[in-house]
């Protein structure tokens, strides 16, 4: 019987040798998400070769987190590609430019805001053009400042369900992204894979394709995934409840969700305190539910600021308990 003698391999002796004269990684360090204490308890952030999903139903920021992540990754130097199923370039950068004014100028008071908010609306409308928007808003220019200082970093693709498959995205990695770069996918699920028959199938080459291209260009994947059915409809999303959840749980190296932090919250901690039930309302819990490297099971809180396109980076551990399902005891 005839075997392959040329099978990818290495000798422990040969690895150890490689470590004493070479770092892994060539000295890259992790990717920073900007968002505190997320970066913490992520070892610095996103690490190269891992594939890692960010989870949760629609319209609870999964778009707009993976957007503030990608500035900060530019910011620090990295290639990053951000990938959209969803949305053009230019919508992608009308929310970018939301994002940074909001970023910078915090004091702006919410009537201004909006304002600022319809002339970029305007902006990506082609109903007035850039320098008009920067002469009328002095605030602007200094967040078209700040993003084309990382422009060269950052680069926005409006990908299709038709043509934008898995090769595409290796082609995009080759030409777009160094070592060290981050991909970034919205979303997984709507990666085309041709031939397959079901959705489970689709997921599961789609999301081994992207972890063997995190690290075969030794870059970082972050990728946007959706909820199936039952996490549409379930109070709390956990991971079992992403679409294609086998696949994903499988082969990810990092699962974090999203979820509304008054839904998610067990109601002994809300029920009886109305402020509190509030400022809830106003937050979206984080979730590390998988954590190859380090800590899971922890829960992070951030302030929305879904006006503005952004959450609040500067989060806090979350003390409270969470909802567990219709069976437990809440009294």
């Amino acid at each position: 019987m005839q075997t392959n003698l040329d099978l990818p391999h290495a000798s422990v002796s040969g690895l150890l040798a490689d470590l004493a004269s070479v770092p892994r990684g060539a000295g890259v360090s992790a990717t920073p998400t900007g968002f505190s204490p997320l970066d913490m308890v992520l070892d610095g952030g996103l690490l190269t070769q891992e594939l890692v999903l960010l989870g949760g139903r629609p319209g609870v920021g999964k778009t707009l987190t993976a957007l503030q992540w990608a500035r900060a990754a530019a910011a620090s130097d990295r290639t990053v590609a951000f990938v959209c199923y969803e949305h053009d370039e230019m919508s992608l950068l009308g929310r970018l430019l939301i994002q940074e004014v909001a970023t910078i100028h915090p004091e702006i008071d919410s009537t201004s805001m909006s304002a600022i908010r319809f002339a970029v609306r305007d902006l990506v409308l082609g109903l007035t053009t850039l320098s008009q928007l920067v002469e009328a808003h002095p605030a602007v220019a200094e967040a078209v400042d700040s993003i084309d200082g990382a422009a060269g970093h950052l680069s926005l693709f409006r990908a299709s369900t038709q043509w934008s498959d898995t090769a595409w995205l290796a082609e995009l990695v080759v030409h777009h992204l160094r070592p060290g770069g981050l991909l970034v996918v919205d979303y997984l699920q709507k990666v085309p894979v041709h031939g397959v028959a079901t959705t489970r199938e689709q997921v599961m080459r789609s999301t081994e394709t992207l972890k063997d291209l995190a690290v075969s260009a030794d870059i970082s994947v972050l990728a946007l995934a959706a909820a199936d059915e039952r996490g549409v409809a379930a109070r709390r999303l956990r991971l079992e409840h992403l679409r294609g959840s086998d696949s994903l749980a499988h082969e990810c190296d990092i699962a974090l969700v999203l979820n509304e932090k008054v839904d998610a919250t067990a109601d002994r901690h809300l029920r009886y305190d109305l402020l509190k039930m509030e400022e809830a309302k106003n937050k979206v819990l984080l979730s590390v539910e998988k954590n190859r490297r380090g800590q899971h099971d922890v829960h992070l809180e951030f302030v929305k600021d879904f006006v503005n396109y952004r959450v609040v980076p500067n989060g806090v551990f979350s003390a409270d308990g969470l909802y567990e399902g219709p069976q437990e005891n809440e009294n």
